[in-house]
Parts: C-alpha cells; sequence; structure tokens
C-alpha cells in the first residue's frame, strides 16, 4: 500500500471529522467544571450521532447505489447532515457552549451544498472536509494550526492515487475556501482566536 493511500485512509472524511468533532467538544469543555458525567454524557452524544451518520451512509448507499448519481457522496452528506443535526440538537437542549452548535451548522450547510453538487462534478470530498475542519479549528486557536497539513497532503494524496484529478482535488480547496469566507459572513465560524487552551 502506497504512503498516498494510506494517507488518504487514515484523514478520510469519517475519520477525521469526527476527530475534530471530539476535538472541538474537549476544547469547549476545557476550562471549566470538568467532570466524569460531563465527559461522558459528551462523548455518548458524539459516538451515537456518530454511529446513526454511518447507518444513514451504509443503508442508503447499499440501498439505492444504481439509482442515485454519485451515490456514495451523496449519501455519506446525508449521513453526516443526520449525525450533525443530532449533535447540535442535544449540545443546544442540554446548553453546553456555543462552539460544537457552530461547527455543527457548519458541517451540514457544507454537507448539503456537497450533496447538491456531487452529482454533477466529482470534487473532493476528503479535501473539502479536511480543510473546512482545520479552519474551523484555526478559529479557534491558533495552536490547531498543525492540522493544515492535513488539507494540503490531502490534495496530494487524492491526486497521486489517481482518485480525483488535479482540478476536483485543488477545486475542494476552492469549495472550502467559499464555505468559510460565508460562514464568516453569516458568524458561523468563530472570528476570535486565542493562543493558549486556558480561559
Amino acid at each position: 500500500m502506497s504512503t498516498a493511500t494510506v494517507f488518504s485512509e487514515v484523514f478520510a472524511p469519517e475519520l477525521f471529522v469526527l476527530l475534530v468533532t471530539t476535538i472541538v467538544a474537549g476544547y469547549e469543555l476545557w476550562g471549566s467544571d470538568i467532570c466524569a458525567s460531563a465527559l461522558a454524557a459528551r462523548t455518548t452524544t458524539v459516538l451515537f450521532a456518530w454511529i446513526v451518520a454511518f447507518a444513514v451512509y451504509e443503508g442508503g448507499s447499499s440501498i439505492f447505489s444504481v439509482s442515485v448519481p454519485g451515490s456514495e457522496d451523496f449519501f455519506a452528506s446525508i449521513g453526516l447532515i443526520t449525525g450533525f443535526v443530532i449533535i447540535w440538537f442535544v449540545w443546544v437542549r442540554k446548553g453546553w457552549g456555543p462552539l460544537l452548535q457552530l461547527f455543527s451548522l457548519l458541517l451540514i450547510g457544507t454537507s448539503i451544498v456537497h450533496m447538491a453538487v456531487v452529482p454533477f462534478w466529482d470534487v473532493s470530498s476528503h479535501v473539502i472536509y479536511s480543510a473546512i475542519s482545520t479552519c474551523f479549528l484555526c478559529s479557534l486557536n491558533r495552536r490547531f494550526a498543525v492540522f493544515l497539513f492535513v488539507p494540503i497532503g490531502l490534495v496530494w494524496s487524492r491526486i497521486a492515487i489517481e482518485a480525483h484529478t488535479v482540478v476536483e482535488a485543488v477545486g475542494g480547496l476552492v469549495f472550502a475556501g467559499v464555505i468559510i469566507a460565508v460562514a464568516l459572513r453569516v458568524g458561523a465560524v468563530p472570528r476570535t482566536r486565542t493562543d493558549s487552551f486556558g480561559r
């Protein structure tokens, strides 16, 4: 297995977005009255939402793979929307803070646009979701800039393994940039960045 293939597998959208979701939840909890029950409740919510998202993705793509153009990415988007609606709803109801609510809305919006585009253009979802997730992390704290290697590396790896053309891979960065620009405009991405993890 080539390095490019391993990179694409390790930083697949479903895995990297889950990692970033966990980081955002932990960052939001950091500095507050952290207790085992608070951590367990948040972790359970994220894992449950992710299980539902995978179920929607696997179920939908296996049943409708022939009839829906770009079905794999199409149902991956539906799965992400479902999962992040669950996370957003629970975070709002429990009053667990605004950061993961914003990230959820950002990913829901991204997935809706991606779902509409993918039947017509096979833009790289690996690049899109990694770039948007990394940009959100960087908006929270400059230290998260270390993750910028992920979207950049995915542009290379997706081209290297011939999963996408140069236009489709680089187009993922452009797509993500447009989404982030709109999100900043409507306040779906925090503008205040800090240099430490303390509150």
